[in-house]
């Protein structure tokens, strides 16, 4: 089984090939061999190799860097979420090749008009004023998707992957411990609704997918939701020994403090999963098993 992975030396995919690098084939093609804003580089990769499954996790995440480029279709987040997405799409044969697409818990607004958690059918916010701009190129990433495949495809969301360890990247789990280290840790939400997703989990739920060969939409992150700032003080209590280390603050707080947008940070996020186990046959951890899991793993 040869898989080509797209941004297989990020946060998410070079975990997921590091861990089943032993058992199959993986393709990992690297700008500017690989540029999926460039149609004909990307129909070089597919005619080299033609893969059998295709894991795309390339994109662009930096989310308030996404917020200055809100409407500007010529700039790097759209280009790659979404036209890149599109050229990806346009070389996938559904009778020859699985498309796997990566999404997230943004595509969903977060709002007390329509909170989550979610379920994994619930249908992605077409209005970009009540996303954020990374959300909503997310959101027409799955479009794109659905456009051309049909029901021919997967698509997995994600929200708040984390790991013991990487060099290149913090997450939401080490980028606090690495401030709390550094005697910098700010005050967390008491009132924001989250999950994270474990990338050890998420890994096991893809070779799930694609061996079976399952398509729909799923969810993979943690079996229940927290709040920034009991999940972050669970964390430094376990990692570091140190009980009630973190000062509480509120979200409304914060927007209301630094005039930020609503929409650049969801207060009733979250997705579920029940569908997803069930299907899958897995039992997701919870937030804080997951962070049991990562301190035996020696988060740094």
């Amino acid at each position: 089984m040869r898989i080509l992975v797209t941004g297989a030396t990020g946060l998410v995919g070079s975990r997921f090939v590091e861990l089943l690098s032993s058992k199959y084939e993986f393709i990992t093609p690297s700008y500017p061999e690989f540029d999926l804003t460039n149609k004909e580089s990307v129909e070089k990769v597919f005619s080299t190799y033609t893969p059998d499954v295709v894991v795309h996790l390339a994109a662009y995440t930096n989310v308030s860097q996404a917020e200055n480029q809100r409407d500007k279709k010529d700039e790097d987040c759209w280009k790659i979420n979404v036209e890149g997405t599109r050229n990806l799409v346009s070389f996938i044969n559904p009778k020859k090749t699985h498309l796997i697409h990566i999404s997230t818990d943004y595509v969903f607004p977060g709002s007390k008009e329509n909170p989550g958690p979610y379920s994994e059918d619930t249908i992605p916010e077409s209005d970009s004023n009540k996303v954020s701009w990374y959300g909503f190129s997310k959101a027409e990433a799955e479009r794109e998707v659905n456009k051309v495949l049909g029901e021919d495809r997967t698509i997995l969301r994600i929200i708040y992957p984390v790991r013991a360890k990487y060099d290149l990247k913090l997450d939401y789990l080490r980028k606090p411990l690495f401030l709390f280290d550094q005697g910098k840790l700010y005050p967390m939400f008491t009132d924001q609704q989250v999950n994270i997703s474990f990338i050890d989990e998420v890994t096991y739920a893809l070779e799930k997918i694609f061996r079976n060969k399952l398509y729909g939409n799923y969810h993979c992150c943690s079996s229940d939701t927290s709040t920034p700032f009991d999940l972050i003080t669970y964390l430094i209590e376990k990692a570091r020994g140190v009980k009630n280390a973190v000062k509480p603050t509120t979200l409304d707080e914060f927007i209301k403090n630094t005039n930020s947008s609503k929409v650049r940070y969801p207060k009733f996020g979250g997705l579920k999963t029940e569908k997803t186990q069930e299907t899958l046959g897995i039992k997701f951890s919870s937030s804080r098993e997951i962070v049991d899991k990562l301190v035996k793993q020696g988060i740094s």
